[in-house]
């Protein structure tokens, strides 16, 4: 009996190592003062990377169950990302232009 035990809880560490590994990474582009994509929804785990395609300062505010990230000012031409590990609703919004926002649902 413990030897099914020990084995069953292998195999669960295996699995989640597997599950772990397949972590998405999604790639957002601002371009024209807005976002490509209005919202988008995640899961736990996985990675969203802020692309500035536009020719001026960006910055990426987000938003979340029990948390803000501010990640900076962002240049042209540079990427900024950002995991989310925790299930919920974010929002994420550019601070110095109102119109570069989305909705991000992380399941």
């Amino acid at each position: 009996m413990r030897n099914n035990f020990v084995v069953t809880l292998a195999i669960a560490f295996v699995m989640g190592a597997v599950v772990a590994a397949q972590a998405a990474t999604i790639t957002v582009v601002q371009r024209g003062l807005m976002l490509n994509k209005s919202a988008v929804t995640v899961a736990k785990g996985d990675r969203i990377v802020f692309t500035n395609d536009d020719d001026v300062i960006h910055n990426i505010h987000i938003f979340g169950p029990g948390e803000e990230k501010d990640l900076g000012l962002q240049k042209p031409g540079v990427p900024l990302n950002y995991t989310f590990d925790k299930v919920g609703a974010y929002r994420v919004r550019c601070n110095i232009h109102p119109s570069v926002k989305m909705a991000v649902t992380v399941q």
